[in-house]
């Protein structure tokens, strides 16, 4: 094993966990340079390395890391919500993945990073560098982790309820017809916040069209909730 501290292109690392994160990554440190064994099933036998990256489910992390470890100079993992409890480095992708990207999916994402000591956080920001990653810090795990998941999870939720209402109004091919509109949103709230970005019936203060809209909706549950808080945002300071 390489026993540098520094990151140098001959570092070995094992990706444990064949998923879709795992393969993506696997492809991208090899063209990266990196000299890489996997992406591994967590049942195989861990092989020596510098480096043990975990891309396995949040619960499996402990006994994985323990099992990595006497094989390893440092274990790391790519959860966005876990901590440093079973290892010393943290890397998360902050960004969905398919399994099915090209190495390229990393350039100018962020990436959270964390690590026990100074050399293992810039180990971390080294790492995700060189897979062309922006690195940053977090205070809160758990805040972060729900600040993506609203962000793409909770989106992807609201985006289907669109989908549905459009093709119930007889809209084809839905996704193609609103995509714009939804890449448009997006790039005024990166360019000027949400409040300022802010357009529609609740933002007009127009209630007979949100209440002709109520109507319309398969779910009023959550019509109701979103309705509520895009309220808030409009009134918000």
């Amino acid at each position: 094993m390489n026993s540098a501290t520094a990151l140098a292109p001959a570092t070995t690392i094992a990706v444990i966990g064949a998923g879709r994160l795992g393969g993506v990554l696997s492809r991208a440190l090899r063209t990266a340079g990196f000299s890489v064994l996997g992406p591994l099933r967590r049942d195989q036998p861990m092989p020596s390395a510098d480096i043990a990256l975990l891309c396995v489910p949040d619960a499996a992390i402990p006994a994985v890391a323990f099992v990595a470890r006497p094989h390893v100079r440092l274990v790391a993992h790519v959860s966005g919500a876990s901590g440093l409890d079973d290892v010393d480095v943290s890397i998360h992708p902050l960004q969905t993945f398919t399994g099915a990207e090209t190495p390229d999916v990393f350039h100018g994402i962020g990436a959270a990073i964390d690590g026990r000591t100074d050399g293992d956080r810039e180990l971390a920001a080294e790492l995700a560098r060189a897979l062309g990653m922006n690195p940053f810090t977090v205070t809160d795990r758990a805040a972060y982790h729900a600040a993506a998941s609203f962000a793409s999870n909770f989106v992807l939720t609201v985006l289907d309820a669109a989908e549905q209402l459009a093709t119930a109004a007889g809209v084809e091919n839905p996704r193609e017809i609103l995509a714009p509109l939804v890449r448009q949103s997006v790039d005024n709230w990166q360019s000027q916040g949400a409040k300022a970005a802010l357009t529609g019936p609740i933002a007009r203060g127009d209630e007979q069209t949100v209440a002709r809209q109520r109507e319309a909706a398969p779910d009023k549950a959550l019509f109701d909730a979103l309705a509520a808080a895009t309220r808030a945002l409009k009134d918000r300071a």
